[in-house]
């Protein structure tokens, strides 16, 4: 039975992984701060071990003894460039430095990096392992360089690294506010809606982190994990009204709008202490015009094939928010 570390294993993506380990009969430890919610892991069959990722000796219990070590754990809000080098880069690199010191040499590491590690399709053709990276974002940067920490530790272990796109699905909250917003009747468009999106749903994903984690052709390499289709926000809004079975009133937000709202958000969370929901970062990324990329090498190598359509998956994903009283 092969064991396996998930970091970030409580959040929305991390939950489901664990999820379809268990179901692959891996034996799993989950790494949890003492004050992380664990409502996702409950009843599972799991080892919780206690600790932080900016502490390298809570490390140590962790990655001990475990065949796989999946890093998903981040920052994806910070309060400032700091913050997301030390929750992306700085602890990526205590995570890296206990496995060299207390994993085997067999031990592989998968890690769960961003589509923003790469930046934006700026042509509109789909990014692909090969393009050259720029990010746009201090979160994209910062997930940039633990990318560059993972393929350097590489040079004597086994790793792999993800870059998935936009994640939606069961227990995903970002999307979940479009769904609220359009089941009231409200479709929301940045700008004109042409922005193009590639995206992927968990389910999918997770598949795809499992594959490249059990192949030895994977070993040293890059994949982008994404669904087949490529969408405009405006399409993807139609969509999702589809499998709401709603006719949702096109509302488009000006950037100018966006902008002002960061800045309030901003400013509040100046006085909050906590980071911005909406920051200058989050911008910076909305307004690129294409964030496609391709799933094509994801293919070839490890065998990869995206299960859901966007219908589909909103469809499934509508159901589960209802069921769960989210909608």
């Amino acid at each position: 039975m092969l064991k396996a570390l998930v970091t970030g294993s409580n959040g929305f993506i991390g939950s489901t992984l664990v999820e379809k380990l268990l179901q692959e009969n891996y034996r799993v430890k989950c790494f949890v701060r003492k004050t992380s919610n664990l409502r996702w892991l409950q009843n599972m069959d799991i080892d919780l071990v206690y600790g932080e990722l900016t502490n390298p000796e809570s490390l140590v219990n962790a990655v001990s003894n475990v065949d796989l070590v999946f890093h998903l754990a981040g920052t994806t809000k910070a309060k400032s460039r700091a913050g997301y080098i030390v929750g992306n880069y700085q602890s990526t690199i205590n995570l890296l430095d206990a496995c060299k010191k207390y994993g085997s040499d067999q031990q592989k590491i998968v890690y769960v990096s961003s589509q923003a590690a790469g930046g934006p399709s700026d042509d509109g053709k789909p990014m692909t392992e090969k393009s050259m990276p720029h990010p746009v974002s201090i979160y994209g940067m910062s997930k940039l360089e633990a990318e560059k920490a993972v393929f350097i530790f590489g040079k004597n272990r086994p790793v792999t690294v993800i870059r998935p796109p936009s994640v939606y699905g069961p227990k995903d909250r970002d999307v979940l506010a479009m769904f609220k917003s359009i089941n009231r009747g409200i479709l929301p468009v940045f700008g004109k809606g042409k922005q193009k999106l590639s995206m992927v749903h968990v389910h999918d994903l997770v598949d795809g982190i499992i594959l490249a984690a059990e192949s030895l052709r994977a070993n040293g390499q890059l994949y982008y994990i994404s669904g087949d289709e490529n969408y405009e926000w405006k399409t993807i809004g139609k969509i999702m009204a589809q499998a709401l079975n709603k006719h949702p009133l096109t509302l488009p937000i000006p950037p100018w709008i966006v902008n002002m709202v960061s800045y309030g958000s901003i400013f509040l969370s100046k006085l909050s202490g906590k980071p911005a929901l909406l920051n200058r970062d989050k911008v910076a990324e909305m307004k690129q015009p294409s964030w496609l990329c391709s799933n094509a090498l994801a293919k070839k190598e490890l065998g990869f094939q995206p299960k859901f359509s966007l219908l589909e998956g909103f469809s499934m994903t509508a159901e589960w928010y209802k069921k769960m009283g989210w909608l």
